[in-house]
């Protein structure tokens, strides 16, 4: 396993970490600058620099540019590849559309009660339950589909998708049970208040499922137009709860076309293997996703919604940052090597393997990076608009950035064939949110809530320390643990 000072010797990689240093460590003092520093003009400074460097950040990691191996930059020209920041934007619609609509249409949902409890608390409720869920309800999807993705024939995909959607849907549907028990026993919502929190969970499984062609084909103007259709419906028709999911969904329903004659029972997945698969997604989703859900329980949905939401948004762009603009060139370095390893003398697949780790290590610190220079802007804008609420601005943002790390890592160490790693941290995450908001009793004020992530800060930087140290142990010779190792097995 190479050493850190092997590691660092990589300049590109010493600029991300340095990035990321400097933009943690301005992050926690952004509370404390008016003590030593004026107010106004050192805030314009800071954003200002943050800007700077995310502009050489990003410019040195567009197709061709310095921070791209030649290999990997080849081949991207057409497509989203070709324009990065055009297929981000749209991946990231329904963060743009979302946070567009729902200051607008609040007000008419407040006004509304479902057996006693107001629309809005069911609506959020069921928004901070589904990440979570889609990330193990869409995982047996991508194993029924998996043998196809490299064959790039959508037609042949569809149709696969398509004869296991219902058995799918069917099986995922009693994690809406699992989500539903928890939040009845700390609510008391009535049974009408979480027949409806059901009902729009079960709404919002389907439309999520219905995602996975346009994700899996990169058609990223098809998934715009599933979150436009689910933003207009909740802007003209908000009270009707079932109606965006339903209309979003519909949207992907009909770009399936003739593959829709496949539907059916006859491709169902073996029962165990869905299962483990279920409980594989549930461990690592609940790295990003649990805190909310655990928070919602312990407040009874009574926390500082927007603060909450506007400061883990850095970490939800620059995770989405990493699957649009990174992640491919991750694959075709992936893909590099398997044909070194075929076709090419070992002196060339020895430099394809250094390049693939040289590859996976950028795309993680450059993400890291992004997170942690938008969770730094984020902080200082809070801080001019929300100045009683920066701590717990700052506590959320590192904690969600961190959360995005070990994820990452996880994911990294999934793709490479080691299962167990990334299910024991999402394990021990889920356990340490647990015990960190009950312990502190997040419910009692919003300087609880920032304890319980300033908290999680601490215990979740010590795994992603963990997960890094594992993740170079495997991908320092990812020929032998992504090919070799299974050829040997036997």
């Amino acid at each position: 396993m190479p050493s850190l000072q092997a590691l660092f010797h990589d300049a590109y990689v010493r600029r991300r970490t340095l990035a990321i240093i400097a933009a943690l460590i301005l992050t926690a003092a952004v509370p404390f600058a008016d003590t030593v520093l004026p107010t106004g003009w050192s805030y314009a400074l800071l954003g200002a620099g943050v800007l700077l460097v995310m502009a050489v950040l990003l410019r040195q990691l567009r197709p061709g540019g310095p921070g791209t191996d030649g290999a990997a930059a080849s081949g991207r020209r057409s497509g989203d590849a070709a324009r990065p920041g055009a297929g981000l934007l749209l991946y990231l619609s329904p963060v743009i559309l979302l946070n567009l609509v729902f200051p607008l249409i609040s007000p008419q949902m407040a006004a509304v009660q479902v057996g006693g409890v107001q629309l809005t608390y069911v609506v959020l409720a069921c928004s901070i339950t589904v990440p979570w869920l889609a990330q193990a309800a869409c995982l047996p999807a991508y194993r029924l589909i998996g043998d196809l993705m490299a064959e790039q024939n959508p037609a042949a995909i569809a149709r696969r998708f398509c004869s296991g959607w219902p058995a799918m849907f069917t099986y995922a549907l009693p994690l809406v049970v699992l989500f539903a028990v928890p939040l009845w026993l700390a609510t008391g919502w009535s049974l009408t208040a979480m027949a409806t929190y059901a009902g729009l969970a079960a709404l919002h499984l389907l439309f999520v499922q219905s995602l996975i062609l346009a994700n899996v084909g990169s058609r990223r103007g098809l998934w715009a137009l599933a979150w436009l259709a689910y933003a207009a419906a909740l802007g003209v028709a908000p009270t009707l709860w079932w109606l965006p999911p339903l209309a979003g969904a519909l949207t992907q329903i009909a770009a399936m076309g003739r593959s829709l004659a496949a539907l059916g029972f006859r491709n169902r997945p073996a029962l165990r293997g869905f299962s483990a698969d279920l409980v594989r997604g549930l461990l690592m989703g609940a790295v990003l996703w649990a805190d909310k859900y655990l928070l919602f329980l312990v407040t009874d949905g009574d926390f500082p919604v927007v603060i909450i939401f506007v400061a883990m948004l850095p970490a939800v762009i620059a995770y989405n940052y990493y699957f649009v603009n990174l992640a491919p060139r991750v694959d075709k370095a992936v893909a590099s090597l398997h044909r070194a390893i075929s076709d090419e003398p070992l002196t060339v697949m020895t430099a394809r393997s250094q390049r693939l780790s040289r590859t996976v290590d950028r795309a993680i610190l450059s993400t890291g990076a992004v997170g942690m220079l938008l969770t730094l802007a984020i902080t200082l804008v809070l801080e001019g608009v929300q100045p009683a609420n920066v701590l717990l601005a700052v506590s959320v943002g590192v904690a969600s950035w961190a959360f995005m790390l070990l994820t990452l890592l996880s994911y990294e160490l999934d793709y490479i064939g080691v299962k167990g790693l990334p299910q024991l941290f999402g394990g021990i995450h889920l356990a340490l949110c647990a015990g960190v908001f009950l312990l502190l009793d997040a419910a009692g004020s919003a300087d609880g809530t920032g304890l319980a992530y300033a908290a999680l800060v601490a215990a979740d930087v010590l795994l992603v320390a963990v997960s890094w140290v594992l993740y170079k142990r495997h991908w320092s010779q990812p020929e032998y643990t992504l090919f070799w190792r299974h050829a040997t097995s036997w």
